[in-house]
């Protein structure tokens, strides 16, 4: 499976959705972390408490609406933005 693929089956296993940055962001952590290490945050990639749907992750996409990347939102939110 790809990032990007691991990526979205995260997002929807936690009831998020993807955003349009979604591939760049999947790219991003190809390059910066290949495969083994592709849950890492590319914006934040030093600090081990925050990857893909972590605990920090969550705690952003429902205090802000999205996470640190702006890779994952609300369901309800993008729906709205999409309206």
């Amino acid at each position: 499976m790809s990032i990007l693929d691991n990526m979205i089956q995260r997002c929807a296993e936690a009831g998020y959705t993807p955003t349009k940055n979604i591939e760049k962001i999947a790219n991003a952590k190809k390059m910066m972390f290949g495969e083994q290490e592709w849950q890492r945050c590319p914006c934040d990639g030093k600090n081990p408490a925050r990857y893909c749907i972590s605990e920090q992750c969550r705690k952003d996409i429902e205090e802000k609406g999205v996470c640190h990347c702006n890779c994952y939102t609300k369901a309800d939110l993008q729906k709205t933005a999409n309206s």
